[in-house]
């Protein structure tokens, strides 16, 4: 499985110079994971780029796709959230929203063995394997991350 950060959703529908590798991102094959974070997200950036009626339509095929698990946060999810929030974020260096972390810890404890963004801020991120659609290669992979990946 593997999660898409709201930055995969914008670059595909914003007609970026990166549309095209998060169209592949959103069409491959296999379970995709979202959190209810990335829909409060999508549902606010869509709503001020592409009005609201185009937005109700974006929503509903997300939450239509059947490919798709849309996971809500739960008091897990949150724990590990704010844990990886006092791990990672640094104002000057590395400016992880609560989102971003809300969206991270849901990746990891729903078993996701990648987490694709666009969003600079991930970047050595170890507990799962970051893919950045804006970079030239992906991340590298940590030594937890190569034990998930053996197990399934």
């Amino acid at each position: 499985m593997i999660f898409l950060d709201t930055w995969i959703w914008m670059e595909f529908l914003g007609k970026t110079v990166e549309t095209e590798k998060a169209q592949g991102v959103i069409q491959s094959i296999g379970k995709k994971i979202i959190s209810t974070a990335v829909l409060t997200e999508l549902r606010y950036h869509c709503t001020k780029n592409f009005g609201a009626e185009n937005t109700e339509s974006i929503i509903h095929l997300i939450e239509s796709d059947e490919n798709i698990l849309i996971v809500p946060l739960t008091k897990e999810i949150a724990k590990l959230a704010s844990d990886l929030r006092l791990k990672y974020y640094d104002k000057k260096t590395r400016d992880l929203s609560f989102i971003d972390v809300i969206n991270l810890a849901t990746a990891i404890l729903t078993g996701c063995n990648k987490f694709y963004t666009g969003d600079k801020g991930f970047e050595g991120i170890s507990e799962i394997r970051i893919e950045n659609i804006r970079k030239k290669q992906s991340g590298k992979k940590t030594k937890r991350y190569k034990e998930q990946e053996d197990r399934g």
